[in-house]
């Protein structure tokens, strides 16, 4: 689900997601996916504590500044999204899944290996 607001003032990217999680963010990362005259769209990288675990949660910012608005998607690792840039210290903060309470399945396994396999080449 994506969520939209309007803004005066451009919110930071944690500004922007916070509109839409309430969980403690540990560490991120970002990158620029896309900028044009009007729109900048981001990816936010972040490992997120909820209890005793520590998850990625996958965020896509689109700033609209013709129309100061924001639009906030924000999806766990469980989804598999389609984006794979966490940093590697980002990455070693989460919990391993085996330990994982809340997040484990073969989507969240998948995305893990294929961001593992990008932070190997990487190295």
């Amino acid at each position: 689900m994506t969520i939209a607001f309007y803004y005066k003032k451009k919110p930071s990217l944690i500004e922007a997601v916070k509109h839409d999680l309430s969980l403690e963010i540990v560490d991120y990362n970002y990158e620029l996916l896309e900028k044009t005259e009007y729109t900048e769209e981001y990816v936010l990288y972040s490992a997120c504590k909820y209890e005793d675990n520590i998850t990625a949660i996958i965020s896509l910012i689109t700033y609209n500044s013709f129309n100061k608005e924001c639009f906030v998607k924000v999806m766990d690792e469980s989804v598999a999204p389609y984006y794979y840039n966490i940093s590697k210290s980002v990455f070693n903060k989460l919990t391993p899944l085996e330990n994982n309470k809340y997040i484990n399945g073969s989507l969240a396994k998948n995305w893990r290996s294929k961001v593992n396999n990008i932070l190997s080449i990487a190295a």
